[in-house]
């Protein structure tokens, strides 16, 4: 019985996740959909995800011939994960281009089983303080407030007037009548 149980688990594991992110040495990923990820130190991180859309928060970091390393502010890419995915950028030769590129904005690219393009709209990350970035779960929480993005059902979703009217339609009696118990509790605030 137990045998026949893993048979099953090992058959049906490689459908839970369709979708292979891959990285190269240069590109860190923070979070994925929101969570952070445990980074690799060395060689190329790969992460399993689901095909679709995806949010993932990466940062360039590098050290060229021995001198201080180079790192990015974070930023935020939507992708559409399908097969296996590489992100990737420009590649720089020095400290000094790598910085003038930072300063212009970094330019990512995806490849992916459809084709390779330019990540259209990365928003970066400004975090404050003392070690600015080590609440990326929370940097990426605000910006997706306010840029009203939902991650809940475990891809990314602009979420509009219609999508909300849509919502409520597809509801049930009993949802909707706790809906509009909270909205009137809201209002009057």
């Amino acid at each position: 019985m137990k045998f026949s149980g893993l048979l099953l688990t090992l058959a049906i594991s490689p459908l839970a996740f369709s979708g292979e992110i891959i990285t190269g040495n240069d590109i860190q990923v923070l979070a994925l959909n929101g969570n952070k990820v445990k980074s690799a130190f060395i060689g190329s991180q790969k992460l399993e995800a689901k095909d679709g859309k995806q949010q993932l928060a990466v940062r360039y970091s590098r050290s060229f011939n021995n001198e201080r390393l180079i790192e990015s502010r974070p930023y935020l890419l939507t992708i559409n994960v399908d097969g296996k995915t590489t992100i990737s950028m420009d590649k720089f030769y020095s400290t000094v281009h790598a910085e003038q590129m930072m300063k212009a904005g970094l330019t990512w690219y995806v490849t992916n089983d459809q084709g390779k393009y330019t990540v259209e709209k990365a928003t970066e990350l400004k975090g404050e303080g003392f070690l600015p970035y080590s609440d990326i779960e929370g940097l990426i929480a605000e910006s997706n407030q306010q840029n009203n993005i939902d991650l809940t059902s475990g891809s990314v979703k602009k979420v509009t007037t219609n999508s909300l009217i849509e919502e409520y339609k597809a509801a049930n009696v009993e949802q909707k009548k706790q809906f509009k118990i909270w909205l009137i509790n809201n209002e009057t605030k």
